[in-house]
């Protein structure tokens, strides 16, 4: 399974690099224990990208790569939630309700990665992985390439 992951110039160098998620948490992870952040298509990708930007200028934007990565084919390498399997908070709680969320899988990744809805269009998912997995040093870097924006996505 090929999935997608937007890096702001300098950081695209190492595009799993955790050290972000792991300094600031998210929405599914404390501070202090990184996770990949990643989208199931490149426009998902860039949706969640321009959601959690300050509210700066597109001229202000840092340069945005896109990387293509390629996860292990491996049956139960991704465990997927539906939204009607998540607590009725997953989209509006505070942090440490989300954050608690995935709290076993955050300690003891029994897979490599959990697939778990986008908050902008829960029809479409982020796919979460975990670098204690051992499947993590597997992952490939199939390609990677600067992402122009649009002028219109200015509006």
């Amino acid at each position: 399974m090929d999935v997608y992951r937007i890096n702001k110039e300098p950081y695209h160098t190492d595009p799993c690099s955790v050290i972000g998620s792991a300094r600031y948490g998210g929405r599914w992870n404390p501070q202090g224990l990184g996770i990949l952040y990643t989208s199931r298509s490149p426009e998902l990708s860039l949706l969640e990208t321009i959601v959690h930007l300050p509210p700066i200028s597109l001229a202000e934007i840092p340069r945005l790569w896109l990387s293509r990565l390629r996860l292990p084919e491996k049956p139960e390498g991704i465990f997927w939630m539906k939204p009607s399997e998540l607590p009725d908070y997953w989209k509006t709680g505070t942090l440490a309700e989300t954050r608690s969320i995935l709290s076993e899988w955050l300690l003891d990744p029994f897979c490599l990665g959990v697939a778990v809805p986008s908050v902008i269009i829960e029809q479409s998912y982020n796919i979460l992985l975990h670098p204690a997995h051992s499947d993590f040093e597997e992952i490939e870097l199939i390609s990677q390439e600067i992402i122009p924006l649009d002028p219109r996505l200015a509006k």
